[in-house]
């Protein structure tokens, strides 16, 4: 089941990039409830896509951040601390989030360095709390994949950030 899930996102990362479309399925920002802030960084080098969805139905999963010279994707900023005003950087997107439910974040990755091709995804899932601020750093490229989450806080005019410990990788098959 992974792999045909794999399969068809690579195609669909394929089908986008050659196409230079917007993204599908974008990730809309709650209205109600219980809301936290998420700002993902990317630092990979290739086309990298970060699904999130709190039901842990892969398939319904929204595009929470797109980062790829080739697609035309929301770059929006919420206004969270340290934000900067979207000033054209294309590896920095912010959005608001449920808060008190698990999120679960789906990754893939494809990168080309010469004739070389690397592919990688992540599946992770932790629960964002009420007001709470975080930054997801999203490390991909031919050597390694990887997701760090942060807490960010306020204190004298700073930033501090705290290692999320409660992230957890989900098991295989988990999420369909």
């Amino acid at each position: 089941m992974k792999k045909n899930l794999l399969s068809f996102c690579m195609v669909l990362i394929a089908v986008t990039i050659t196409s230079g479309c917007a993204v599908r399925n974008p990730y809309i920002s709650p209205t109600t409830g219980d809301t936290a802030k998420i700002r993902v960084i990317n630092q990979s080098d290739g086309t990298a896509l970060l699904y999130a969805s709190t039901s842990c139905q892969v398939a319904s999963a929204k595009v929470i951040a797109a980062f790829s010279r080739f697609l035309k994707s929301d770059l929006s900023r919420v206004s969270m601390y340290g934000s900067q005003p979207s000033d054209g950087n294309k590896d920095v997107v912010e959005r608001v989030i449920e808060a008190g439910k698990e999120m679960q974040i789906f990754t893939l990755y494809q990168g080309a360095k010469g004739l070389d091709t690397a592919q990688c995804s992540i599946e992770v899932a932790f629960t964002p709390k009420k007001d709470e601020q975080y930054e997801m750093t999203y490390v991909a490229n031919s050597l390694m994949c990887s997701i760090a989450i942060d807490r960010l806080t306020e204190t004298d005019a700073k930033i501090v950030r705290t290692k999320v410990e409660d992230v957890r990788r989900l098991s295989k098959g988990e999420c369909r």
